[in-house]
């Protein structure tokens, strides 16, 4: 029976990639593959598919994922989709699964993030010229969902204007 879940549970590290097979029972469970440093996520699709999702969080070895852990849990960035198989597509961040359908994702109505992260990104945007969100969170060493949020946030309050067509996901100061 396919069961979708909307959170993510670690349930170690692992040396090798087969040895994560015994430990992943369920929709949700992730180990990490370390060899002295993170190298792969081994994540049982959410979707309830069964599928094991091999994620790259390794760049010395090609295009990966950004892997953030923190005291909320884990983040991976950009999504994750699968154009095989169950052609699931989600965002993970602090442990949580938002699902994806074409640009809506569901549950992001409930992000949210402080008025003080809000004000650090808007510290750092420009009423010259618009930013990507990704920018700011590598120049602040945030995680780029938080930093998205407090844009789209800034946004309703006002604050700050986004970008049309090719500079979606980009913000400027409102004038």
């Amino acid at each position: 029976m396919k069961i979708r879940v909307n959170k993510i549970l670690f349930r170690g590290k692992v040396e090798t990639r087969d040895a994560a097979g015994p430990i992943l029972k369920h929709s949700g469970e992730f180990v990490i593959v370390e060899r002295g440093k993170p190298r792969l996520i081994i994540l049982r699709c959410p979707c309830g598919c069964g599928d094991d999702l091999l994620i790259n969080v390794d760049n010395r070895v090609g295009k990966a994922w950004r892997y953030y852990r923190n005291q909320y849990g884990m983040s991976l960035y950009p999504s994750y989709w699968r154009d095989t198989a169950c052609e699931s597509h989600f965002i993970i961040w602090n442990n949580n699964i938002y699902w994806c359908s074409g640009w809506e994702t569901e549950g992001s109505e409930s992000w949210s993030v402080s008025h003080e992260l809000e004000e650090t990104v808007l510290n750092n945007l420009s009423a010259d010229h618009f930013t990507k969100y990704y920018d700011i969170a590598d120049k602040l060493d945030l995680i780029p969902w938080e930093v998205l949020q407090a844009c789209r946030q800034l946004v309703k309050r006002g604050l700050v204007e986004s970008g049309k067509k090719e500079q979606y996901n980009e913000f400027r100061l409102v004038l």
